[in-house]
């Protein structure tokens, strides 16, 4: 789960008891300008109703709607996905993937067919079969399945209009 990120003020200069709202405006504008970012948005600012025309035509095309559309799906999805859940099975992926890249790299022989077998002995490998086997199952009954896809509730005829 993320942690909060521990910010504490600097401290005042010499004589004075805190910094004034002008003090972090100045330090703002200064860290803006020296990162680069100032430029970059008073470029984008003094060109804005040229970029706009240019990702306004974008967007109108078929391609440019899916893929809005697919990012809104993607989006709702992605709340609905419980944070812990998710840390555990990127971390178990990271890892799976690590080990499984370890193994490519060893020198040795493809395993038999009796090693591979016996993996099926392994607890873990047992569970994370499940787990895909479960995927595979929960996934293909649901592509047959006639509810509404996730991103709405009617089907785009007769003036529906989403919830």
């Amino acid at each position: 789960m993320a942690q909060p990120l521990a910010y504490d003020l600097p401290p005042a200069p010499p004589g004075e008891q805190a910094f004034t709202a002008q003090d972090d405006l100045n330090r703002l504008l200064e860290t803006l300008h020296t990162s680069g970012t100032l430029r970059v948005l008073n470029g984008l600012v003094s060109q804005f109703q040229e970029v706009m025309a240019v990702v306004l035509d974008g967007l109108n095309t078929y391609e440019g709607r899916n893929g809005l559309a697919n990012l809104l799906v993607l989006a709702k999805l992605l709340g609905r996905i419980d944070a812990d859940g998710l840390d555990r099975f990127v971390a178990a992926l990271d890892r799976a993937l690590a080990d499984a890249g370890e193994r490519l790299d060893d020198a040795d022989d493809a395993p038999g067919s009796l090693t591979v077998l016996k993996k099926l002995r392994q607890p873990e490998v047992r569970r994370g079969l499940d787990a895909a086997l479960t995927l595979l199952g929960t996934l293909g009954s649901q592509l047959h399945d006639p509810q509404p896809p996730v991103h709405s509730s009617h089907d785009g005829r007769d003036g529906a209009q989403p919830e």
